[in-house]
């Protein structure tokens, strides 16, 4: 029996049928994507987050034991630059106040993270912290801070955000207990 012209092999795809499942794929791995990296860039902000939590009561302790600030440098081995997380030999101090030394791990995105005890300090330093965004700084000179090296705009903004919820964010950058500066994301942790 001859096969008529017509007659499709059934073991194929057509044409229509391929570019009907690929526009599919294409389809949903749009959707899927976005979903995905917002959810990674959700992650990356709430470990920001809780690393500023965490370093933040440590300072509080470490600051109502001994009278003074802190130093705590990720990039730095020295016992002298892990205030908060190496035994010291300061007077009143009852630590660790923090369950290791800050490292790059602690920077979802690899960078340094640094703490310094005064707002004058750092490579990149705030230009003073306007706490009550009244276009003025509120804490400048002596104090903590944390900063966060290689943060993508995006997610300081979004730090920004959780952290200064109620003012105005037409300056987040310079406004609040959040500046960015470049990629350098700096956060007010404690006024002396």
């Amino acid at each position: 029996m001859k096969k008529s012209p017509n007659h499709r092999n059934s073991l194929g795809f057509t044409l229509i049928e391929v570019i009907v499942v690929v526009a599919v794929l294409t389809l949903l791995a749009g959707i899927i994507v976005p979903m995905v990296s917002s959810v990674q860039e959700d992650a990356k902000v709430a470990k920001i987050l809780s690393v500023v939590d965490a370093v933040k009561k440590a300072c509080e302790r470490h600051y109502a034991d001994t009278g003074s600030l802190a130093t705590e440098l990720s990039n730095s081995t020295a016992s002298s630059n892990h205030e908060l997380s190496i035994t010291q030999s300061t007077a009143g101090w009852k630590g660790p106040y923090l369950d290791h030394p800050l490292t790059l791990a602690d920077n979802p995105f690899g960078g340094t993270v640094l703490l310094y005890e005064s707002f004058t300090s750092g490579t990149v330093k705030p230009t003073g912290f306007d706490l009550m965004a009244a276009s003025s700084d509120s804490a400048t000179g002596a104090g903590q801070y944390i900063q966060f090296g290689s943060i993508p705009e995006s997610v300081a903004k979004a730090v920004d955000k959780a952290l200064d919820k109620d003012l105005d964010t037409s300056n987040w950058k310079t406004t609040g207990r959040v500046e960015y500066s470049g990629t350098t994301l700096m956060i007010f942790l404690l006024d002396a």
